[in-house]
């Protein structure tokens, strides 16, 4: 049996939970604050996907989300277009008092270097700092 690294890079947000939970279930919202992944805007597609452009991937992507709102469970679809959706990136927003911690895990992918890994960790923590900027204005 084979498992990948994970890690789940976390950041807490002074806003209601409704407000950020929608945010984060919406794809094309995601490259407004994702800047450093996405590069350029977000184009509706077909089946509720979302097409965008993801350097770190190759270029254009498909990308789709499964959420349950209430919970606050939102699981993200990211595959090159030519390639079908594999595992869920999860994303999970829990109530903190009067905002949320939001909690994003990530693999590691086989072949990825120490450097790559390390440097996707940092990025995604800045993203998550645009995302709580974005919320608390």
């Amino acid at each position: 049996m084979t498992t990948m690294t994970t890690e789940t890079v976390r950041i807490t947000i002074d806003a209601p939970f409704d407000k950020v939970v929608s945010d984060l279930s919406d794809p094309m919202s995601h490259p407004e604050w994702g800047t450093e992944f996405f590069s350029g805007s977000a184009q509706p597609s077909r089946n509720g996907e979302v097409l965008a452009t993801v350097p770190r991937m190759g270029g254009e992507i498909h990308m789709k989300v499964d959420a349950d709102l209430a919970a606050g469970r939102i699981d993200l679809y990211l595959a090159p277009l030519d390639a079908p959706f594999g595992p869920p990136i999860p994303v999970r927003v829990i109530p903190n008092a009067d905002g949320v911690d939001v909690l994003f895990t990530l693999a590691r992918f086989p072949g990825q270097s120490d450097d790559e890994w390390e440097e996707g960790l940092e990025s995604m923590s800045r993203e998550l700092t645009k995302l709580k900027e974005r919320h608390e204005g």
